[in-house]
């Protein structure tokens, strides 16, 4: 479902942002600005999981559970590799 909404914005990004429409890279400025925040939130939550892997990964309780994990499938992933 789509929403209209109304932002103020700098000057020259709306000038940069028509001329990039007007050559036809985008079919309006509509659809610039919703590729725009769509790329921008996959930026911010890629950054979000990578903070996450980060804590994860000096989180003794999560770093155990790991250990824990390998060695429940210590001999299966042998097996594996005999294949």
């Amino acid at each position: 479902m789509k929403k209209k909404t109304t932002f103020v914005l700098d000057e020259g990004i709306i000038e940069q942002a028509k001329e990039i429409v007007e050559k036809g890279t985008f079919k309006s400025m509509n659809a610039f600005v919703e590729t725009a925040i769509k790329d921008e939130l996959v930026s911010i939550n890629k950054e979000r999981i990578k903070e996450a892997i980060k804590d994860a990964a000096q989180d003794p309780l999560f770093l155990a559970d790991i250990r824990e994990i390998e060695k429940d499938f210590e001999h299966v992933d042998f097996e594996e590799a005999e294949k």
